[in-house]
């Protein structure tokens, strides 16, 4: 699979996913096997093992657009764990994330489900070739009893306010990309996941909407590694717009459980930014940190993905900011999250639905190649289907799900 860069209980633990052995660790930088076979057709994901990763981390707490807190802290994240149900489920995993202070203690943990989405090779700085597999999150993370018995717990910008209403939980999406150096065989990861304003993780509707006074409507979140060669920027990082000229969207096919993985259909279309907001503050002085972005793609199996407006949330580009250590995994690279209601129309059964997708835009950084040899764009642009379950895969949205549909875009 690709990714872009510019030129120069119900099964209680329902997911987690692969399909197929791991290959050994010097042969680890090989493709993913989805295109192997045409789409709406089965196929198993050749994926690696991944490792537990240690790093420095950031916390992020925007109000009206503006970051208000901007703390470096370390990370722990464990190896990915492959969900198994009658068999490995494909593409799914479950992580565990720890965020800590510089000092050890405690003072985030999620297990969060991560779907896989596609991979593709990078040259970096020393020119050694590096592996990508990029995968997508959702889950809830929990603030640890250390982070609430501090006095700084009540600010809102600390701790977000609902996390009372929901069992001491905060739901998050976002994405984890692991690097694997094919020379040397070490890993890297670079990632980043969000908590939302009430106007998009708690509408009026969903599964933990906001009371009449809000939880946070104002402010918003962002976790993110690796931290120390993180600058936030929630006003000139640039969003992807442009022609949709490489890559895929694929399919999970739950009612095949567990072997949901469907060949990859390869799409064609645009993404135009229509408006720049501030949807946690109307207001005229608020930062523009988003982007509200019309998105029309044509797949060659006859998908369709169309936003339609007014949608009940517009797709919103997230401005974050931007990796600034070329020597460092991921790169010279600006970081957006993404969210909001796609028209969605499934070429394999025909079938159309109005879905809230989740993911991530990631522009720049190392040079990067497909591997037949194609050079990518590097404007990429991942996101996946928020759905309930297998047995009803209706829109979710502010609270773990599962995802029937990946799309992964380059974006000219």
């Amino acid at each position: 699979m690709n990714r872009p860069r510019l030129l120069a209980p119900f099964l209680t633990i329902l997911f987690l996913a692969l399909g197929a052995v791991a290959p050994p660790a010097g042969a680890q930088c090989v493709t993913d096997g989805l295109d192997s076979q045409p789409c709406c057709t089965p196929v198993n994901a050749v994926l690696p093992v991944f490792p537990a990763i240690n790093d420095s981390s950031k916390y992020v707490c925007f109000k009206d657009c503006s970051p208000q807190i901007d703390q470096n802290l370390q990370v722990m994240i464990n190896a990915p764990v492959p969900v198994n149900s009658g068999g490995i489920i494909c593409g799914l995993y479950l992580i565990k994330f720890t965020v800590k202070t510089g000092g050890g203690q405690t003072l985030w943990t999620g297990n969060l489900r991560a779907h896989y989405s596609r991979n593709w090779q990078e040259i970096d700085a020393t020119g050694q070739t590096i592996g990508v597999w990029r995968l997508l999150l959702n889950g809830d993370f929990r603030p640890s009893t250390f982070l609430l018995g501090q006095s700084q717990a009540s600010n809102p910008c600390v701790v977000p306010p609902c996390r009372a209403s929901f069992n001491n939980r905060v739901y998050v999406a976002g994405y984890i990309d692991y690097a694997f150096d094919c020379t040397n065989l070490t890993w890297n990861a670079a990632w980043a996941f969000g908590h939302e304003c009430d106007v998009i993780h708690h509408p009026l509707g969903s599964p933990r909407p906001a009371p009449a006074g809000g939880f946070h409507p104002t402010r918003s979140y962002t976790w993110l590694g690796p931290g120390t060669t993180f600058v936030v920027d929630p006003i000139t990082t640039p969003t992807a717009v442009g022609n949709v000229v490489q890559d895929n969207v694929r399919w999970n096919d739950w009612a095949s459980l567990p072997n949901i993985c469907l060949g990859e259909e390869q799409v064609g279309g645009q993404m135009t930014i229509l408006n720049q907001t501030c949807p946690c503050n109307p207001n005229p002085g608020a930062l523009p940190q988003y982007d509200e972005t019309d998105l029309r793609l044509m797949g060659a199996c006859g998908t369709s993905a169309v936003t339609i407006l007014p949608a009940i949330v517009p797709l919103l580009q997230k401005r974050i900011g931007s990796w600034t250590n070329p020597s460092v995994f991921p790169g010279q690279e600006f970081l957006c999250l993404v969210s909001g209601d796609i028209d969605y129309g499934n070429g394999c059964n025909l079938l159309s639905s109005t879905e809230f997708f989740e993911g991530v835009t990631t522009i720049g950084g190392n040079f990067a190649i497909g591997y037949t040899g194609t050079v990518l764009e590097r404007q990429f642009v991942d996101l996946a289907s928020s759905n309930r379950n297998p047995n009803n895969l209706a829109r979710r949205v502010g609270v773990a799900h599962i995802s029937q549909y990946i799309m992964n875009l380059n974006v000219q």
